[in-house]
């Protein structure tokens, strides 16, 4: 997959500085230019509140736009990776994240990279739906990160984890692994068995997937070894499990076990029965996960 423009939507939180050390971590591997993009706005919390009410100063636009500049230079000065191209973006938009899917319809952004919180009051670019909204409406692969302390050093992907699915976004989310991997990593292709059924799929046979389908853990298997022949060059180490459990549990529990770097997921899909069960879970993984989650349609 190539990688040659990558966006970074920042508020200037902590959590804004780490997803630009994996956009940083990214770019070295593909040689990629990275944006940064902050939108101004002018209102406290929400933009279709009537009782709201606007400067009309320009000058107090100029004002944020000038700050802000201020704090994109200082973050491109303190850049580890100085041969990497940098450039920054400040716009002036209602909504956060229309003004950075208006954007993304401009330019030619193969991979974006955003902070999902922060713990920080003044700090609320991407608190509540914006970054589910630049997940669920890019038509690009979007890094979430959640980590908002420490130092935001450039990491390194050693070791990725890849649910699937079995569908055509799971197989485009292990290419995408396989492009961030490090040469000496090692990807872990899991597939989640989740046995309980919901009730509209209760049928006479039982009401648990493993009734239904008794040889689902074998037939899985086999799936996730042609899935891995099919989309992993054989230089690459690739490790096919099966697990039971709660989905996005057992993907968050997995990836703290073997310490993942990286989880990277479709965000639509279906399980064994066709019921649509990815969007939701890649929602649950961003949340609850430690590591950052690359999710791709």
């Amino acid at each position: 997959m190539e990688i040659k423009n990558i966006l970074v939507p920042s508020d200037f939180s902590d959590t804004a500085r780490h997803a630009l050390a994996n956009a940083l971590a990214i770019a070295a591997m593909h040689q990629a230019r990275i944006t940064l993009l902050h939108v101004v706005t002018v209102y406290d919390d929400d933009p279709y509140n009537p009782s709201q009410t606007f400067p009309d100063l320009d000058d107090y636009y100029d004002h944020l736009e000038e700050r802000a500049g201020a704090q994109f230079a200082e973050t491109i000065s303190r850049n580890e990776l100085k041969h990497i191209p940098i450039e920054y973006v400040i716009r002036r938009g209602f909504s956060p994240h229309e003004e950075i899917l208006t954007y993304l319809s401009e330019k030619e952004i193969d991979f974006i990279a955003l902070g999902t919180h922060s713990r920080k009051p003044l700090a609320r670019f991407f608190l509540g739906s914006v970054a589910e909204n630049i997940v669920h409406h890019a038509s690009c692969p979007v890094l979430t990160v959640r980590i908002d302390d420490g130092d935001a050093r450039v990491p390194v992907y050693k070791n990725i984890l890849v649910p699937t699915d079995f569908s055509e976004q799971s197989k485009r989310a292990l290419t995408l692994a396989t492009s961030l991997l490090q040469p000496d990593g090692a990807l872990y292709v899991l597939h989640v068995v989740e046995e309980a059924l919901q009730p509209a799929y209760f049928t006479v046979e039982g009401d648990a997937i493993l009734q239904i389908m008794p040889k689902i853990r074998e037939r899985s298997q086999a799936m996730l070894d042609d899935m891995i022949k099919e989309c992993v060059p054989a230089t690459v180490r690739a490790e096919a499990l099966v697990k039971e459990g709660r989905i996005s549990t057992t993907i968050v529990e997995f990836a703290e076990e073997k310490q993942c770097d990286l989880i990277a997921m479709g965000t639509h899909g279906m399980n064994a029965l066709g019921q649509i069960i990815i969007g939701s879970q890649a929602n649950r993984v961003i949340r609850k996960a430690a590591c950052p989650v690359v999710t791709i349609k």
